[in-house]
């Protein structure tokens, strides 16, 4: 279970694939080395912590069984980079057709998705090339899962410590979520969470 805007809940039908499909191509990047996907709260982590935060919020997002964890800021900054890798994802689609077997898996994947979960009017066509409009898609997605990208106010740490305090208390963030730290995994575990979080993907079942 993941603690979303509404309520405890796991993804779910084209919502949860899209999500597994992502995360497999970041667990394929990270398999051969660093990789920065375009998110500082997560790119600032070292490798075996990518893969701690990683396994955390996909189990979270994909086994009901399992309880929500606590959120802080290095576990929303690990989702919200499996959304921008599809928005990445999404601009080499456009950029260049041949890319993919399908020219629009992506697009086709996210449309399905957001009819499912935010279904919204003016929904782009599946062969629009305006990245603009893909990435309102995505986002809606993404605040279906997210609560708010506080994440990104990492400048709160280094404020004035009441004024830092003041500014958590207006906006309800808990004293830890900045402070929390993701596990690091050692070099000796790596190849575990890599299969571990393979297990998540469809890559598991090809």
């Amino acid at each position: 279970m993941y603690q979303t805007p509404s309520g405890e809940r796991v993804l779910l039908g084209a919502e949860r694939f899209l999500f597994e499909s992502t995360l497999g191509m970041m667990v394929d990047l990270l398999g051969d080395g660093d990789f920065d996907f375009g998110v500082p709260a997560f790119d600032q982590l070292q490798r075996g912590q990518r893969l701690f935060a990683l396994y955390q919020a996909a189990s979270a997002l994909l086994h009901a069984e399992l309880p929500a964890p606590k959120l802080t800021a290095y576990l929303d900054a690990t989702v919200a980079t499996v959304f921008q890798f599809l928005i990445d994802q999404i601009a080499q689609e456009i950029s260049d057709p041949n890319s993919y077997d399908d020219p629009n898996i992506w697009r086709e994947t996210t449309l399905l998705a957001a009819c499912e979960r935010c279904p919204i009017e003016d929904l782009p066509l599946l062969d629009c090339d305006d990245l603009s409009e893909w990435e309102t898609v995505v986002e809606l997605l993404e605040s279906a899962v997210l609560w708010d990208r506080d994440f990104e106010m990492q400048f709160v740490l280094d404020a004035d410590p009441n004024d830092g305090e003041e500014l958590k208390d207006e906006l309800g963030i808990e004293g830890d979520f900045y402070t929390a730290v993701a596990y690091d995994v050692p070099d000796s575990q790596h190849t575990l969470y890599f299969d571990a979080l393979l297990g998540l993907t469809p890559f598991s079942h090809t």
